[in-house]
Order: structure tokens, then sequence, then C-alpha cells
């Protein structure tokens, strides 16, 4: 299933602060652009000799495969944390 909440939270010395973060507005917003690009996706796999619904499968996998990711980054002054359902 594709991906709709994310929650990030920022930790900055005693204080953290965490927002959800709906993906499905995210999904929404790109969709025109998904929609022009797929021309252009198609006339790069035959350009490059390259099965268009195998990209596109593989492309679908990691879409899908993104859900339960978690991203952390840490420094000596606070961290970011990532985390999508």
């Amino acid at each position: 299933m594709i991906p709709f909440v994310a929650r990030i939270s920022v930790r900055r010395g005693p204080r953290d602060f965490r927002i959800w973060f709906p993906l499905a507005i995210v999904w929404l917003l790109l969709l025109p652009a998904l929609l022009l690009l797929v021309p252009l996706g198609l006339i790069a796999c035959l350009v490059a000799r390259v099965d268009p619904l195998r990209a596109v499968s593989t492309l679908w996998a990691i879409l899908f495969g993104v859900q339960g990711s978690e991203v952390e980054l840490q420094s000596t002054r606070g961290s970011v944390s990532i985390y999508v359902f």
C-alpha cells in the first residue's frame, strides 16, 4: 500500500516537536506532474531499450517499499526523525 502518513520529530535540547504529515496530499499534488512525465518516461525507456512495464513495476515496488521506513539524522545540536506509516 502507498504510504499516506509520515511522522516527523525534531529534537533540539530539552524541546521536542512532532508533526504528522499527510502524504496523501503530496500524492495528489504530484499527480498532474506525473501525468506530464509519463510520456517522457516512455520515450526514455524506448531510447534506452528498457522494457517500460518493468521500469514501472520497479518504481511501483520502490514506492511500496517506503512504507515502514525510518530516517534519523543526529548532530550535537539536535536530531530529526522521519517515520513513514
